[in-house]
């Protein structure tokens, strides 16, 4: 329901909204914990879908993203070490249940730890206190926007085999209310009113391809919700799924446009 959604946004946005605001170690072990809610979601899942998944690896995976960003080591050797781990584990195992969950753990890592942890990039650039909020801004704005649209005025399903409750046009007042939320950012930020608008349609959209996404992944694993943790929305990755796919597009599309 609506007003759960509300209250769960106004217990759950201080809190990121503090992590955003403190940076550095606070915020990495802040998204450190969010990630391993997530992991343990998506274990359960799968637990439910019977199928093979190692959730310690994959924490100890998620954790060590985070850390190679705030430390800086290479990406490109933490996702080889990932891949070898991922080897040592299938061959232990020697079996296709091991080869299946060597496989779901590493890319789970991968959704959830290196997608999240270009949160930490978007907020250690220049202004990246300003655009890291400006990012969670756009999403929860489409996000808010889609769903009571949707659920209002929603008559042409968006892709019923997904995600039958998600409509054309709560789509499309959502992209509206990122665009919109794009512009206002610009008007208080470092870019003028163009870049900000693209800046919120491009995450507007990626955040939308990331829900529809994770609701193939509910709908593969035969679940209505990844938890139960946050009435209205779910579980935390419910609430984080859209940013799964907006954060890295954001962080290259920032780079693109020069503002830092």
């Amino acid at each position: 329901m609506l007003w759960q959604r509300v209250v769960t946004a106004m217990v759950g946005m201080p809190i990121l909204i503090a992590l955003i605001y403190a940076g550095g170690w606070v915020m990495l072990i802040g998204l450190g914990i969010l990630s391993t809610i997530m992991v343990r979601e998506m274990s359960e899942m799968m637990r439910q879908a019977r199928r093979t998944f190692f959730p310690v690896p994959a924490m100890m995976f998620t954790w060590s993203f985070f850390l190679a960003i705030k430390i800086g080591w290479p990406l490109g050797l933490l996702v080889a070490s990932l891949l070898m781990i991922s080897a040592v584990i299938t061959l232990w195992e020697a079996d296709q249940q091991g080869l299946e969950g060597a496989v779901l753990t590493l890319w789970s890592a991968l959704y959830l730890g290196w997608f999240f942890a270009f949160f930490l990039q978007i907020r250690d650039l220049a202004h990246g206190r300003f655009l890291a909020f400006g990012v969670i801004v756009v999403i929860w704005a489409t996000d808010t926007v889609a769903y009571a649209v949707g659920r209002t005025w929603g008559r042409h399903k968006l892709t019923f085999r997904v995600s039958p409750g998600k409509t054309w046009e709560g789509s499309i007042a959502g992209t509206l209310a990122g665009v919109l939320s794009g512009l206002g950012l610009a008007q208080a930020g470092p870019f003028p009113d163009w870049q900000g608008m693209l800046l919120g349609f491009s995450i507007s959209v990626a955040g939308q391809f990331g829900d529809l996404v994770e609701s193939n992944l509910k709908r593969y694993f035969g679940v209505k919700d990844s938890g139960s943790l946050l009435p209205g929305h779910g579980g935390m990755l419910d609430r984080f799924d859209s940013a799964l796919f907006a954060l890295p597009l954001a962080y290259y599309l920032l780079g693109g446009l020069g503002i830092k």
